[in-house]
């Protein structure tokens, strides 16, 4: 599968970021700037003023109030006072330290100015002037309103004459600011630089922070957008992902492109590797298959995983033919043999094929059909399976099931039949098994297989097997009180043997109806004691320590090992139908029912054959030293109460003759 670009609406959306943070960084260091710069120059013009008012205090204190001491400037000044006034401001107005100078009484009124003039000046009602006349001295950078250049400092500052400290009047200066202007433009060019740099340098950090900033986020984005579409553990795409794909795959068949199919892929048996290697084994085999389908599918094809051991499969272009010869391949890269923790496996896997848009127009119903076409795959011996209509695909839809099982349950619509066990020595039956059926309420009676596996799948199995052993017992005390002393059979799966206390379940279940275990048989099918092993033979020990009776069911087809099957607490070994069915017309089925046998009563088990039809093979089983039977040849599977009607008492052997046979070395321990 060829990986496709991951990241690109991050990286978008980052460098959009990214932009947005450095413009709105540049107007901020702008008006960052633009302040510090007003914040600068209102500081210079400060310090024009404060040296301005400086220099007016040192002129009135040094030149002016010591030359008007006694001065009354409402009456004016004395020719000596104004003598010795223009003596001590000719030479800073001759040098232009000082442009003009007036001296006025408190009602405005220029008792003295250094060109002589009278009028002119801050008028006596303006606020600077009378803030001097109160002493509170007054300075502002203003036009040269005489001479309309430049800008001069205009200073007005309270005259103290004499010892007595009171102000007698205001004087009026005018100083030159240019040499203060430039030396402020100096001093503003240096700040404006060394602010600039500073700016400059700030904004390059931000810059650089915004940079590297943009870049985590875009790195974070799309890893982010990664993991929100692709597995954690196998790195293949999620569900998600596989919908967005299969979605424009469809999208693109619409639209006139070639056709495809959907594929789910669910791994056979995947909870035993979970169960007895450990879950981080499970992670493992997850692994290499996702790589080993990955690696299997043509460049355009989609691999996800949609949960758990299940994954699909999107491609593109493929009719049902050449969907069927690919998967065939993928079927077999996958299946080749790995070692995990040191055991050998070989993988198996189930496919089911939806063709779109033959088998729909949307993805909820392709999958929906590869769905149930997998499920059928899994039930039958091929095991890549194209979906084939609604009609194959029904018993497969276990969720349905299960809901409508679980009613089943509660509204009591389950139902009994029992097929009797024969003696063969003498044909009187000796027992019966209860086989569970189902009355729908809509589709009728169904047998186990359409409606047993959702159970099996799902935690129903146990309320159902409680519902059966409760049944079967209740059952069998109505027909011992009508003269039938037959022992039943109960089947139980791997499941009920894993619950915690079923043993016990089990013995409560004989103390209400008051049955003698040894009236009950348990049977366990090879494959249900092939999962746990340890938990398998430690509850069949405390049934087998109750009184009750254990039957291996379906011998010959599972997985018990004979070492396996020499530690059980075993009574009844069952020979499957599949070689009963044999023995009449297939020597290698013949040779393998009588070793099963021989072996049977070796261990101390009575052997019972199922499904036996026929005269011919019924005589057989009886030569090959065969205890019991069951099949059609001797009673279908019926409600007790037809059974009754069906048999004569004579013909029922009594408990006693259920015993382990004569030629048995003991029970198998």
């Amino acid at each position: 599968m060829r990986p496709r670009p991951s990241g690109t609406r991050g990286t978008r959306t980052g460098s959009r970021l990214f932009l947005a943070y450095a413009a709105a960084s540049l107007v901020s260091v702008i008006a960052l700037g633009a302040v510090l710069l007003q914040g600068a120059r209102e500081d210079a013009d400060s310090r024009g003023r404060d040296q301005g008012l400086a220099q007016a205090a040192v002129i009135e204190e040094m030149s002016v109030a010591p030359a008007l001491d006694g001065a009354d400037l409402n009456i004016g000044l004395s020719a000596t006072q104004r003598d010795r006034l223009q003596a001590s401001t000719d030479l800073a107005i001759f040098h232009g330290s000082v442009i003009r100078l007036r001296l006025r009484s408190f009602s405005g009124k220029v008792v003295f100015s250094d060109d002589g003039s009278t009028v002119g000046g801050v008028p006596a009602n303006h606020r600077a002037f009378r803030a001097a006349a109160i002493g509170h001295p007054d300075v502002e950078v203003v036009p040269d309103a005489e001479r309309s250049i430049g800008q001069v400092i205009r200073v007005l500052v309270p005259v103290i004459a004499g010892a007595s400290g009171q102000a007698i009047g205001v004087l009026e200066l005018y100083l030159p600011y240019e040499s203060i202007a430039a030396h402020l433009q100096d001093q503003m060019r240096r700040a404006y630089l060394r602010l600039g740099a500073g700016l400059l340098g700030l904004y390059v950090v931000l810059a650089l922070i915004s940079w590297s900033t943009t870049r985590s986020l875009r790195r974070h984005a799309a890893r982010r957008e990664h993991e929100a579409l692709h597995d954690g553990l196998t790195g293949l795409p999620n569900r998600d992902a596989f919908r967005q794909r299969a979605e424009h795959a469809l999208d693109a068949a619409v639209r006139g492109s070639d056709d495809g199919a959907i594929v789910i892929v669910d791994l056979d048996r995947f909870k035993e590797v979970n169960d007895t290697l450990g879950h981080h084994a499970g992670d493992e085999l997850l692994r290499i298959v996702a790589r080993r389908l990955a690696a299997a599918v043509r460049s355009d094809d989609v691999v996800a995983r949609l949960g758990g051991d299940e994954f699909g499969l999107v491609l593109p272009g493929l009719g049902a033919e050449q969907a069927h010869a690919l998967l065939a391949r993928v079927r077999d890269a996958v299946s080749q043999e790995i070692t995990l923790d040191g055991v050998p496996l070989t993988i198996e896997a189930s496919f089911g094929i939806a063709l779109y848009p033959k088998h729909g127009h949307s993805i909820e119903e392709l999958l929906r059909r590869a769905d149930a076409a997998m499920y059928q795959g899994k039930r039958g011996a091929s095991r890549i399976v194209l979906y084939s209509g609604e009609d194959a695909a029904a018993p497969t839809q276990w969720l349905v099931v299960q809901a409508e099982l679980r009613h089943a349950i509660e509204r009591d619509e389950l139902v009994l039949f029992y097929q009797p066990k024969v003696r063969l020595a003498d044909g009187s039956t000796y027992g019966v098994e209860a086989l569970v059926r189902w009355q729908h309420p809509q589709r009728g009676l169904l047998p186990p297989p359409e409606f047993l596996p959702a159970a099996e799948q799902s935690g129903l199995i146990e309320p159902l097997t409680a519902w059966v052993l409760r049944r079967a017992l209740s059952d069998q005390a109505q027909w011992t009180a009508a003269g039938r002393p037959w022992s039943v059979s109960v089947n139980v799966s791997a499941r009920n043997l894993e619950a915690p206390g079923f043993a016990r379940s089990v013995a409560l279940a004989l103390e209400e109806f008051g049955t003698p275990p040894e009236r009950l048989t348990i049977e366990v099918t090879e494959t249900a004691m092939a999962g746990d092993a340890r938990t398998a033979v430690q509850v069949l020990g405390e049934l087998a320590a109750l009184g009750v009776d254990v039957a291996v069911d379906d011998f010959g087809i599972g997985y018990t090992c004979l070492s396996q099957l020499r530690t059980l607490a075993v009574r009844e070994i069952k020979i499957d139908r599949e070689f009963v069915r044999g023995i009449e017309d297939d020597a290698q089925d013949r040779a393998i029912v009588r070793s099963v046998i021989e072996l049977a009563h070796g261990l101390g088990c009575r052997v019972t054959a199922e499904g036996v039809e026929t005269a011919q093979a019924q005589r057989w089983l009886v030569d090959a030293g065969c205890d019991d039977a069951q099949g059609y040849l001797f009673a279908r599977p019926a409600p007790w109460a037809e059974l009754l009607e069906r048999t004569d008492p004579a013909d029922t052997a009594t408990p006693t003759a259920v015993s382990a046979p004569q030629h048995a070395k003991g029970l198998v321990r």
